[in-house]
């Protein structure tokens, strides 16, 4: 009796582990596009709210758990209709090497799905919480993931439901904040067909409707080509120049003009899947920087 007794917390620890290092395993390839930099958004939020340092602590953990379920939610459900696309593109994920069977990643897809917006209402952002799981069903269930356009709203709104959300854990959103988050949705918007280059050949195999295939591969890479060349500019003039002309400004927009213009060369450049990949590695990296920049733009 006292070795079960004993033995049923360890269990229990043990399950928990096994089931945060699987969640790990599911979001690891996304936490760049959404726990990093929405974490970062809350930070600059808790600066600007000049919040005390122990707040500071306790909100950003509270934040990152938030897009941990955020980002979860979105690679269990992507990754169980993509099963067959994965063998062929992404090889590595839990649900092709067999670290999850089918039915357990729909089991934990239901939990969520109930955790998610439970958690979001605690922290005051359960409308975000539900505007995510909305664009989520729309493109896992309703078909917006097989056609371009719908991939793209569903990236760019997506950045609404996440930064909006990164805010108002803290604070009501201002002018300033809002300021970022439009002009992030737009780009991301028109460029994240990026994401689709590496993709081709499993995504015509599943005869999903990408802006390489339809558009044709050429004429994506010099449409994304176009729109990372103007990137320099639109990050100075709507995201570093009204912070005024302080030495941190200018050399984050140094960078992260020079970013922009590297993924402008690089996707007319360099093609293939293995280069194609780190390119969209390179603008999963902008994204984060940005946000990151934005703890002393937006203070």
């Amino acid at each position: 009796m006292t070795t079960m007794t004993t033995s049923a917390p360890a269990a229990l620890l043990q399950t928990l582990w096994r089931e945060i290092r699987l969640s790990w395993l599911f979001i690891r390839v996304d936490r760049w596009t959404t726990v990093f930099p929405a974490t970062c958004f809350v930070m600059a939020a808790t600066v600007h709210a000049r919040l005390s340092a122990g707040e500071t602590v306790v909100t950003v953990a509270a934040g990152a758990l938030y897009f941990w379920l955020f980002v979860y939610e979105h690679t269990l459900a992507n990754q169980l209709v993509g099963v067959e696309e994965d063998r062929i593109n992404k090889p590595h994920r839990p649900l092709v090497t067999g670290r999850s069977t089918i039915r357990g990643a729909r089991m934990r897809l239901a939990v969520v799905r109930i955790a998610f917006p439970a958690y979001g209402y605690c922290l005051g952002v359960l409308k975000w919480a539900l505007m995510w799981q909305i664009l989520s069903l729309l493109q896992h269930e309703y078909g917006w993931g097989r056609h371009w356009l719908g991939r793209n709203l569903y990236a760019g709104i997506g950045v609404v439901a996440q930064l909006a959300a990164a805010w108002e854990i803290v604070t009501v959103l201002t002018p300033d904040a809002w300021r970022w988050i439009v002009t992030l949705t737009i780009t991301v918007t028109f460029l994240m067909s990026v994401q689709d280059l590496r993709d081709i050949n499993g995504d015509r195999a599943v005869r999903r409707s990408t802006m390489p295939l339809v558009f044709g591969e050429t004429r994506t890479r010099v449409f994304l080509c176009a729109g990372f060349a103007v990137g320099p500019w639109a990050i100075h003039h709507f995201l570093m120049a009204p912070t005024g002309p302080h030495w941190w400004v200018i050399a984050t927009d140094v960078v992260l003009g020079g970013l922009s213009l590297l993924l402008a060369a690089r996707v007319v450049l360099l093609r293939g899947p293995g280069h194609d990949q780190r390119s969209y590695r390179l603008v999963e990296q902008w994204y984060t920087l940005a946000l990151a920049a934005s703890i002393y733009t937006l203070r």
